[in-house]
């Protein structure tokens, strides 16, 4: 009889857990678009090649479905938009990259190559990516939990506003070191990890 009792506690216990998103037999979160997003970071942009380069900091993979991110733009109504969204099945690898790119690459209204190769349609971002501009992009999780966020320049100018910035073509704003470092200039290393600090990224337009 102890035994019954025993089997019957234990299969409630269970139930309880499934339902509330548990898996049994591993105590954590279900997998996919329900689990908790943790350790995605934004690690490179860059102005010259327009893209912008997640890193999983994780010894884990990790869905990225429903991960946004999200442009601020002084001059769009509400002052910002949701410029990608990870598609249902996107991952991204433990210790692994994945680059997004703008829609400008192949858009011939903005000095693009109409027949750029993109790697997916779920490798685009809406718009473009300046390196002399106000600059203020966050990543979002599905849940929208702010996972990070890239800012250079200030608030009161105009996000995506204000052109006078040094346009350096040579370098992109990086994470030195990669992944978990400050922000710097650093030489490009699309979809590997960052170099060394080439210098700090100002904050205030050349006069």
């Amino acid at each position: 009889m102890k035994k019954f009792f025993m089997f019957a506690a234990s299969a409630v216990v269970a139930m309880a857990m499934v339902s509330c998103g548990e898996d049994p037999n591993t105590g954590g979160g279900d997998e996919g678009g329900g689990e908790t997003i943790d350790g995605i970071v934004l690690n490179e942009l860059s102005g010259a090649d327009k893209y912008i380069e997640l890193y999983n900091t994780t010894d884990a993979e990790v869905s990225l479905e429903g991960v946004m991110l999200v442009k601020y733009d002084s001059s769009k109504e509400g002052g910002k938009s949701t410029t990608w969204t990870g598609a249902a099945g996107m991952k991204i690898a433990a210790k692994g990259y994945v680059v997004l790119e703008s829609s400008d690459l192949a858009d011939e209204a903005e000095g693009g190559d109409p027949a750029y190769a993109y790697e997916s349609e779920n490798h685009v971002f809406k718009g473009g990516l300046s390196g002399k501009k106000n600059v203020y992009i966050e990543l979002v999780a599905a849940d929208e939990t702010l996972l990070d966020d890239f800012k250079r320049g200030e608030e009161g100018a105009g996000w995506n506003q204000v052109s006078g910035f040094k346009n350096d073509k040579t370098h992109t704003f990086s994470r030195v070191p990669n992944g978990t470092g400050e922000w710097a200039y650093a030489d490009p290393t699309k979809g590997a990890a960052n170099g060394e600090k080439v210098a700090d990224i100002e904050q205030a337009p050349e006069m």
